[in-house]
């Protein structure tokens, strides 16, 4: 999110320079006015905007919400809590966000407003959540629900990283091997073979390989620079290559079920603690909705809102999604009827989240062999076809 500069009077007409973030001018316009100050003159976009957005990037929200809740909960004001968290706090990055939380709560401004003035250093969820809190008075609890949920998204993460590393790590060592192979050793051997004069079909076949792969290495790299584009604009929420690929993932039968639970488990897990922590239901879903990362299925869920303003129950209004599983519908329905919807929301998440686990743990071990045995047939071809090359030479000799 962008740095934009102002100058700014406070209630007392002090005038002072302000670095602000916000999706535009406008935006952060509002934002200076929400702090009960007056802009005065746009100064421009502030030179810091990039190193910002580096600076933002080390603060671990998991870590923050884990060191802040226990304090709430030992009933030590919030103020004092941010102040101890922020002594000797090793991070300099989390040190700084810190005091922009403090000074905020000394302008007299909730701490979910300020939340939202990180922009993304926070996920969608925090504020709506920190937010309900503060209204019911129940910070230290709505808040230690929140550490809860962060706590098991990052164990999920952690898990899909940790399980991705050794194939990653095979697959990688193999293709490097063949380019050793193919770029320095079968080379020389067919020069000794040529030397030798012989020539076979065996021979010209390792070389036109041997060839391919010292003449176009550069292609290597311009993959290795498109794959790496592509991840970029895939990362955009809202771009075009984006939504494309979303829409190609849920129609691979492989990667299906995969998106689908991990995106239905954030969905529900959101939910039942904003539910648990009083938010309104339309702003629930409204809140659950933008966590989801595929956009189809984000989409699927927009009409959800309008359902619910006319009356419907929440299975009725997610069953108009064609990607809400009966399952999940049923257990929701059952929520309904018992007066606990929450908790048969917790209990989906836990399903998917499982089932998750297992499916990834299912496609990287048939990830595995495939690409040993795909390695192994590479150098399979090159050994067979050098043998056929040295047994050519015993008939010339």
């Amino acid at each position: 999110m962008p740095l934009f500069k102002f100058k700014v009077s406070d209630s007392a007409g002090k005038v002072s320079e302000l670095l602000i973030d916000g999706d535009s001018q406008a935006d952060a316009t509002r934002r200076i006015q929400r702090r009960g100050l007056l802009p005065l003159a746009f100064l421009g976009e502030g030179a810091a905007a990039t190193s910002a957005r580096g600076r933002h990037s080390r603060v671990d929200v998991v870590d923050f919400t884990d060191r802040l809740v226990p304090l709430l909960e030992a009933n030590i004001p919030l103020e004092r809590a941010l102040a101890i968290l922020g002594d000797g706090n090793e991070n300099p990055a989390m040190s700084r966000m810190i005091g922009e939380l403090r000074r905020g709560l000394h302008e007299g401004r909730k701490l979910s407003d300020l939340i939202r003035d990180q922009g993304s250093v926070f996920p969608s969820v925090y504020a709506g959540v920190v937010e309900a809190g503060e209204e019911a008075g129940a910070l230290a609890q709505v808040m230690g629900q929140l550490r809860n949920f962060m706590t098991s998204a990052a164990e999920l993460k952690s898990f899909l990283i940790s399980n991705s590393i050794y194939p990653a790590f095979i697959a990688i060592t193999g293709l490097v091997m063949l380019g050793c192979l193919l770029g320095i050793i079968v080379p020389k051997f067919a020069t000794s073979l040529a030397g030798a004069g012989v020539k076979s079909q065996a021979t010209e076949f390792l070389m036109a390989m041997s060839n391919g792969v010292r003449n176009y290495w550069w292609v290597s790299i311009v993959l290795v620079v498109l794959v790496c584009w592509l991840i970029n604009q895939i990362r955009k929420p809202d771009g075009a290559i984006r939504r494309s690929w979303d829409a190609l993932l849920m129609k691979l039968p492989l990667f299906q079920k995969l998106v689908l639970y991990s995106n239905l488990a954030r969905f529900s897990r959101t939910m039942a603690i904003l539910m648990r922590s009083g938010v309104h239901l339309l702003n629930t879903v409204s809140i659950a909705n933008r966590v989801i990362q595929n956009w189809v299925i984000r989409r699927s869920l927009d009409e959800v809102s309008g359902e619910l303003r006319q009356g419907q129950k929440i299975s009725s209004a997610l069953a108009k999604s064609k990607y809400i599983p009966s399952l999940m519908l049923k257990m929701v329905a059952v929520g309904e009827e018992t007066g606990n919807v929450e908790e048969m929301l917790d209990r989906v998440a836990d399903r998917y989240e499982t089932d998750l686990r297992k499916n990834v743990k299912r496609l990287l071990s048939l990830f595995e062999p495939v690409v040993i045995i795909l390695l192994g047939l590479g150098i399979f071809v090159i050994v067979l076809l050098m043998f056929t090359a040295i047994m050519d030479m015993q008939h010339v000799i």
